[in-house]
């Protein structure tokens, strides 16, 4: 039986509250709520994306995408403006054997997508548009790194950013193929624990502050909500 693939959204919501993984991802009780937050994020990304491809169409922009790329719309030049190979909205995904595999194969252990991939012979850039608050995440980063060098064999050095487009800020990291082993041996332990609890069916519950947003907070037993 094939293990459920992960990625690090599911990875954060598992270390975050197991619980909430669980009705989520596999009892799938509940399903995440869009919100104004999250459709903005990813309108913006799809209008970052465009812009580097070329592909935008300004007769049907709206005044929030022209505002999108009077804003970011250089820093997507500076990037398309680099040496090598662009990928947008790159997705790679890797077996437990740490091969390279389709996005949807049956095989599929981890998956992650870059916002913007730019890989000049045995360097790769993968970059990240951020549209909330600055909170760092190394783990992210470091997943970055891993997939891209197990999808990309000639490239010995990652350069990770995530781009805090509202704050003009940057959080940059660097990996060297000599420290990929190391590297995955200690993200690893993180995968093999959700796949435990999945395994075992057991899900520990983790309220906090984060409750009020979770989901599942209106069927979940243990949720701590904002006073009405």
């Amino acid at each position: 039986m094939s293990k459920m693939a992960l990625s690090y959204s599911r990875l954060s919501t598992f270390e975050n509250c197991p619980a909430q993984f669980d009705y989520v991802n596999v009892s799938k009780s509940v399903s995440i709520r869009g919100s104004e937050a999250m459709d903005y994020g990813n309108r913006v990304h799809e209008v970052l994306e465009k812009h580097g491809k070329g592909e935008l169409d300004e007769g049907v922009m709206t005044e929030e995408d022209t505002l999108s790329i009077k804003k970011w719309g250089s820093i997507v030049d500076v990037i398309t403006s680099r040496p090598g190979v662009k990928y947008f909205e790159y997705q790679m995904a890797i077996n437990e054997k740490l091969e390279p595999v389709g996005w949807f194969d049956k095989d599929v252990y981890f998956r992650s997508i870059a916002d913007v991939l730019v890989v000049d012979g045995d360097t790769a850039y993968c970059l990240d548009y951020k549209t909330g608050k600055v909170r760092e995440s190394p783990t992210q980063l470091q997943f970055f790194a891993a997939i891209v060098m197990y999808h990309f064999p000639e490239v010995t050095t990652v350069k990770t950013s995530f781009i805090w487009l509202r704050f003009n800020q940057t959080t940059n990291s660097e990996y060297q193929r000599r420290y990929l082993a190391p590297l995955w041996d200690a993200l690893k332990p993180r995968l093999d624990a959700v796949h435990d609890a999945i395994d075992l069916g057991v899900f520990d519950f983790k309220p906090s502050g984060l409750c009020p947003w979770c989901p599942a907070q209106d069927i979940c037993p243990n949720a701590r909500k904002k006073h009405r």
